[in-house]
């Protein structure tokens, strides 16, 4: 083909046979060369002797020729085929609209709470966010729902979550269970198959598509900080973030991490229910961790600022349509246990033995075998049962192994380094401390085990203890005068567990006790916690295998805690079980204590100060932050230890929480950290967000007639399998054959309806981003067919044409910041465009009857002028749009901007106050030349990271209109 043709730039032809769009024509010599942009291919320049072009743009006189064949039914203007084509393209698009499509993809009960968070995330110019609601409110939830959000708008391929070793397992449960969404354990198993199958020279870290969860202590090994510093994120959940935070100069080995990961992120959320430890230095790094640029080492956080970055929302300041809270109170009650003399000489005994050992090991500086006391001396004040087979476990090592230490497993060792391990992997640490000891001789041996047969004998003489009998009774009286009350137990250990089981054996509700430790599975787990929801037993036995990641607030508001941890944040995350959303009546928390231990007068004055602040700030966990470091198990056993009155153990706790104290209600006096308030306007806010989000997709039955109708198309079948439950039959090009070896033709029973998906195990929930979905309308839009439409509608007055034009804009760092399909309908008679006329036209089937072939062809002959009126219209439209997104857009980029500016000035003024400290000094002979190059190093450094934050928040602040695109028209007529 030659220039004789002529071809205009932004012309839809084809090449080849290829649909394509002219970008330009120009010669070399003799040559002519077309540039144009080629669907599937891209941008080609190609020599116009080498190929063959076709005109696309004759379409109208194309179908002008068969004016008198044309109906809603004709291949060429098939309604059905330009609905589907618009209700894909709607698909496509819908999660760039501006709502929140992760009420539609995912299978969790969302509370308006929760979605204000997600919103105010989303909204935001960058989704970097410290999530500090209460102990209950749903963290996880939110997180996931803005991960789903993230995922929607193509922004989440590499996806890396922190959490505590002990997490990692609930954390893949509720991604699969609520959102769809597997993760991957990145442990050294990972490390080494990913090392084997890339090459031990290749970063694992930084590969595309990632979508990992991985402890804090695994990954702050030395090995693979390295990568870490190479490897980028799409999004960064840290949970329990408190744990990464930077407490002063001498940064922790998971704050340096943590800073690595954090900083080389797109979208980062912090998670912690107690983000500050009463002292600041802490929280101010986690503020930082979220934007560097945001407040500089000199500057006071101040309200406007941390509001700017974190969202907190306390159990007390969420309210109802009616104004009325929706967390009811709780009371938490201490119940004295006395001991009896056998009792309290078993409690004499093992306390002299694990003092005498601890002191040993801290001469001998065998810090393992003091950790082992400490243990020992938790167990002592659970049970009878626990301290029992805790002695005859350390007895028959004593006696197997003559006292040798051994190597410790890499578990045991994490745990002594202060890692939160799994439950079954924290008995298993526990038994494999248990064994350790520090002797001098064969004598100390033998001395020591004489002395341990002596305890066992002791503690096998008391089948059973005080506590239990008085627990017992407490169950049978509450059972006696309330029939239909559950009650949860809690302990901290696995042997008391069963001890407790062995003395309720005998009683009339044993037969209703169900029991979750940490060796029950994750679906035996959801099983009991689904019987006792629902079904006859009254009691569950739990240890804190059970404090995180099972809701019972629904059935149950008493719980037993059979004794306290020595962790005032496990007691909170116990009380979490039933004091969460969703519960109606007072909670009520029994909490069982030997009387006449130190344990018990310093637990006493922990909760009663602990209870007090809470009284006073209205937030347990900002009490419980500020307890975050307090070495409770260091204060007792230094007790223990030096054989202290417990009184004065205690009189130091205290000097040490009224300082802590202090600081938090100054803080609370700055209003840097009191919860927000959601109430009844907030709730009506977020409603307004939720109904219009609702509506991108269209309703349940919208996506199941297209669905139906789509697979019709391709040779597949939506049938009725019961209420509300379908089976689908596909071919299997529509299948997604990467599961399983041999995909089956047939898909079922699934629903298109969230809460029946949510009220019945087992059912798949069929969402809008279904992989089946998604594949039939990429077909659908890879099809010719749709393009053109023609409908018969009762609505319509005078015959038109509806245009329905994709609308985008992006900012500059490339980013869609909005796009959608704007449907305008033109009538021939008055070229007048409308929009809402247009979108009714959209949404609406055709009747199926024969349009008036001479009006059709009218249309058709009229189709350029009409359309020059819908471009014209639409390019109004375009610049309100835009001026709209502008003035949202820049008034958040200001703020950034005026941020930045103060951070810089206050960090310049520090540098050079350094420099002229340095100068004045070097002026007095002192050679100051390395220190003040430093520092002016050190200043360049600081503008040119200004200077590249600058640059991406005018990025940021640009509003680019991309060109409209026509992707279909419709012949509309009235019937």
């Amino acid at each position: 083909m030659t220039m004789d043709v002529d071809l205009q730039s932004g012309q839809q032809i084809r090449i080849d046979g290829q649909p394509a769009e002219i970008i330009r024509t120009y010669s070399v010599g003799d040559i002519d060369y077309l540039r144009a942009y080629i669907e599937e291919v891209g941008v080609k320049t190609v020599s116009l002797a080498d190929v063959t072009v076709e005109t696309a743009d004759d379409q109208s006189d194309t179908l002008a020729e068969a004016a008198d064949e044309l109906h809603p039914r004709h291949e060429a203007v098939a309604a059905e085929w330009f609905d589907l084509r618009m209700e894909a393209l709607n698909l496509t698009l819908a999660h760039e609209q501006g709502q929140l499509l992760s009420i539609s993809n995912s299978l969790v009960r969302l509370e308006p709470y929760q979605l204000d968070c997600v919103n105010e995330v989303m909204q935001s110019l960058r989704q970097r966010y410290l999530i500090a609601d209460d102990v209950g409110l749903g963290k996880t939830i939110e997180a996931g729902l803005i991960l789903k959000e993230l995922q929607a708008r193509n922004r989440a391929d590499s996806v890396l979550f922190v959490v505590p070793a002990h997490l990692q397992k609930k954390w893949i449960r509720d991604m699969d269970r609520f959102f769809d969404v597997d993760l991957t354990v990145a442990d050294r198993a990972w490390v080494e198959g990913e090392r084997r199958r890339l090459g031990e020279a290749t970063n694992i870290w930084a590969q595309d598509d990632l979508q990992l969860v991985t402890s804090m202590a695994f990954l702050r090994q030395n090995e693979f900080q390295p990568a870490l510093e190479e490897a980028f994120w799409d999004v960064v959940i840290v949970d329990e973030a408190h744990k990464a935070a930077d407490r002063g100069d001498d940064a922790s080995k998971t704050a340096r991490m943590a800073e690595r990961v954090v900083h080389n992120s797109e979208s980062l959320l912090l998670l912690s229910a107690t983000p500050h430890d009463g002292k600041g230095e802490g929280f101010r790094s986690l503020i930082s961790y979220i934007d560097p640029f945001l407040v500089a080492e000199d500057q006071d956080l101040s309200r406007e600022t941390v509001n700017r970055v974190m969202i907190r929302r306390g159990k007390t300041t969420i309210y109802d349509d009616d104004g009325e809270r929706i967390f009811p109170d709780r009371d938490v009650q201490t119940v004295p246990v006395s001991m009896s003399p056998a009792e309290k000489e078993l409690y004499d005994g093992v306390t002299e033995y694990v003092r005498e050992v601890y002191n040993r090991s801290e001469e001998l500086n065998e810090p393992a075998v003091g950790f082992a006391m400490a243990l020992m001396q938790k167990r002592l004040v659970s049970s009878v049962g626990a301290i029992r087979e805790t002695l005859r476990r350390r007895l028959r090592a004593l006696l197997e192994q003559g006292g040798a230490d051994g190597d410790l497993s890499q578990d045991t060792q994490a745990y002594l380094d202060g890692e939160d391990l799994e439950e079954d992997d924290r008995q298993t640490a526990e038994q494999e401390l248990e064994r350790l000891t520090v002797t001098e001789g064969d004598a100390a041996l033998q001395a020591e085990i004489d002395t341990l047969q002596d305890l066992v004998s002791k503690a096998e003489s008391l089948p059973v203890d005080t506590k239990a009998r008085k627990v017992k009774r407490y169950i049978q009286q509450l059972f006696d005068e309330h029939p239909e009350e559950k009650l949860l137990l809690f302990t901290e250990y696995r042997d008391t567990l069963d001890y407790l089981l062995e003395q309720f054996e005998d009683q009339p509700w044993s037969d209703e006790i169900l029991v979750i430790h940490g060796d029950v599975d994750k679906d035996d787990r959801q099983a009991i916690e689904d019987a006792f929801n629902h079904g006859e037993p009254r009691l569950l036995l739990a240890t804190d295998a059970a404090s995180e990641g099972i809701d019972l607030q629904h059935s149950c508001h008493i719980m037993v805690n059979y004794e306290l941890p020595w962790n005032p944040n496990r007691l909170e995350q116990r009380i979490g079980r039933i004091h969460r959303y969703g519960q109606e009546r007072e909670v009520k928390v029994w909490n069982f204590q030997f009387d006449d231990t130190r344990e018990r007068e310093i637990f006493e004055l922990l909760e009663d100060k602990i209870e007090n602040i809470r009284s006073k700030v209205g937030s347990t966990a900002d009490v419980l932050g500020m307890l975050d470091d307090v070495d409770l198990d260091g204060l007792i056993m230094r007790s223990v230890r030096n054989d202290e009155p417990a009184d004065a153990t205690a009189e130091e706790l205290e000097e040490l929480l009224d300082e802590r104290e202090q600081t938090l209600m100054e803080w609370y006096e700055r209003s840097l950290i009191d919860p927000s308030t959601f109430d009844e306007e907030s709730r009506e806010r977020i409603r307004e967000v939720m109904d219009e989000s609702e509506d991108v997709f269209g309703s349940e039955a919208a996506i199941r007639g297209f669905v139906e109708r789509s697979l019709d198309i391709f040779g597949g079948n939506l049938e009725r399998a019961g209420n509300q439950l379908y089976r689908i039959e596909a071919p299997n090009e529509l299948l997604d054959t990467t599961t399983t070896e041999a995909q089956s033709e047939t898909r079922g029973p699934v629903t298109f309806s969230r809460e029946f998906a949510m009220n019945n195990e087992g059912i798949e929930h069929l969402s809008p981003d279904d992989p089946l979905i998604q594949r039939l309308r990429e077909r659908i839009l890879e099809d010719d067919r749709g393009h053109v439409g023609l409908k018969l509608l009762p609505f319509i007055d005078e015959p038109g044409i509806t245009f329905v034009y994709r609308v985008a804009f992006e900012d500059g760092t490339g980013e869609t910041i909005r796009e959608e399909l704007i449907p305008v309908y033109v009538d021939e008679k008055h070229s007048n465009p409308k929009r809402p006329l247009g979108e009714r036209v959209v949404d609406t089937d055709t009747v199926q009857a024969k349009p008036d072939a001479q009006t059709v062809q009218s249309l058709l002959s009229a189709r350029d002028e009409l359309e020059n009126e819908a471009e014209e219209y639409i390019s109004n439209v375009i610049r309100t749009v835009q001026d709209e997104i502008k003035e949202s857009r820049q008034t958040r980029v200001e703020q950034e901007r005026s941020d930045l500016e103060d951070y810089a000035a206050a960090e310049r003024d520090r540098i050079e106050t350094f420099i002229d400290q340095y100068e004045e000094r070097a002026e007095t002979g002192q050679d100051m030349e390395i220190s003040i190059r430093n520092q002016r190093q050190r200043l360049e450094r600081l503008e040119n990271r200004i200077d590249e934050r600058k640059r991406e928040l005018a990025r940021r602040g640009q509003v680019i209109s991309l060109a409209p695109e026509l992707e279909g028209w419709c012949l509309t007529l009235g019937v």
